[in-house]
């Protein structure tokens, strides 16, 4: 009887820890199916974890979850079907004065890209993209929250939206994409590369941003003014690029901090889970994860992270070769940190390229500018977010 008593225990015993085990660890169980708010939640302590393989397979897992596969009506790719954020909200259609985008598994015909490129630290161009078109893209609770519950697709929405003392504070599920395109010049794409058929021309896929909001902003009486300087992470971000593209080998080795890459194995593991496997996602790989300014959180050695393509501002010498690159001047949180508005100015903060913790005192005087600019007068973070900074429809000239 005690052997048998024994035993029952044990048993029992067993099954408390594997029931906690899978309690504690919520972010495997059905990680496809739930929601995007349900899986930021689930997976946030993984996802903001010390251990660099865990981030990496949260990249992973975040990278299935956007590329999830949806009818494609306008012959977009030889394969009959498309990833489902090229039927997501693009700039375009979020920061108008009457926004009316309604989400359906209907992708797009053509590129949308953005109107505004990052050109050198300190100066945005007006301009229309060339044939490196960026495209931003974002999921509903994005949309809802910039058109609808904040309004902060206009200027004057912001303007408001903070003068009544309030935070701009992205919903936990909040997913932001930045799509890197190349127009197929005569000689064709690299082996292996995505192409798709847009109404305009053939581009071949180059990588992707993926920044995910996987907490809620650490509480001040500051409207979040905290956050400019906090190593407390919030936000995920990842970078996938084209394993082949030339230089990204040199860049990932010799100045990306944050890397563990998965086993071919893992990764087949994940696109097979799922059901995207054999489409073509395995000729792209993360250049890393990104939580905070620095590794360790103690402000001593920043974290790099960038895409060749998108940041290649960033590098030096001679941006577009970046095998020559003998520095990379990229932190995914730290830029983004620095996106801010002045009410009393009603300016926007100018874009830079900032690495490591931020400080008070950041930025100085633009070029170009009478006055000195920094973070600490005056301005209020937008979570994150260069594309209110730069898509917000501006002030009416009174």
């Amino acid at each position: 009887m005690k052997l048998i008593n024994c035993l029952k225990t044990a048993l029992i015993l067993s099954a408390v820890s594997f029931s906690s085990a899978s309690f504690a660890d919520k972010c495997n169980d059905n990680w496809v199916e739930k929601s995007d708010a349900e899986f930021a939640k689930d997976c946030a302590d993984r996802a903001f974890s010390d251990d660099l393989e865990d981030r990496e397979e949260v990249a992973w897992m975040f990278f299935a979850r956007i590329n999830q596969l949806i009818k494609d009506p306008h012959g977009l790719s030889e394969k009959g079907r498309v990833p489902q954020w090229m039927a997501w909200a693009t700039d375009k259609d979020t920061f108008t004065e009457n926004p009316k985008f309604t989400f359906s598994e209907t992708p797009r015909d053509d590129l949308i890209p953005v109107t505004k490129k990052k050109l050198m630290a300190g100066g945005v161009s007006k301009a229309d993209p060339d044939g490196a078109n960026e495209e931003v893209t974002r999921n509903e609770i994005s949309y809802n929250y910039l058109t609808e519950t904040a309004k902060l697709n206009t200027t004057e929405g912001v303007l408001k939206y903070l003068n009544a003392g309030n935070t701009v504070d992205m919903p936990v599920g909040t997913v932001e994409l930045k799509a890197s395109w190349l127009r197929v010049p005569p000689e064709g794409a690299p082996k292996g590369a995505l192409i798709f058929d847009f109404e305009h021309g053939k581009y071949w896929w180059r990588g992707i941003h993926i920044m995910v909001k996987m907490r809620p902003l650490p509480k001040d009486k500051t409207q979040g003014t905290s956050l400019f300087y906090t190593e407390e992470p919030s936000w995920f971000w990842t970078t996938f690029e084209f394993t082949d593209n030339p230089g990204v080998d040199h860049v990932r080795k010799e100045f990306i901090t944050q890397r563990d890459p998965l086993s071919k194995k893992k990764i087949t593991k994940i696109l097979t889970k799922a059901g995207i496997s054999g489409f073509g996602f395995e000729s792209y790989t993360p250049n890393g994860t990104q939580i905070r300014y620095t590794v360790d959180g103690e402000g001593k050695e920043p974290v790099i992270l960038g895409h060749t393509d998108m940041e290649d501002f960033a590098g030096w010498p001679n941006t577009a070769q970046p095998s020559y690159w003998q520095n990379f001047n990229s932190s995914c949180h730290t830029c983004h940190a620095t996106a801010a508005f002045n009410p009393k100015t009603k300016e926007y903060f100018p874009f830079t390229v900032p690495v490591g913790k931020l400080t008070p005192q950041y930025y100085g005087t633009p070029n170009g500018s009478p006055t000195n600019v920094y973070l600490g007068d005056g301005y209020i973070p937008l979570d994150f977010m260069w594309p209110i900074a730069f898509q917000a429809v501006p002030l009416k000239e009174k």
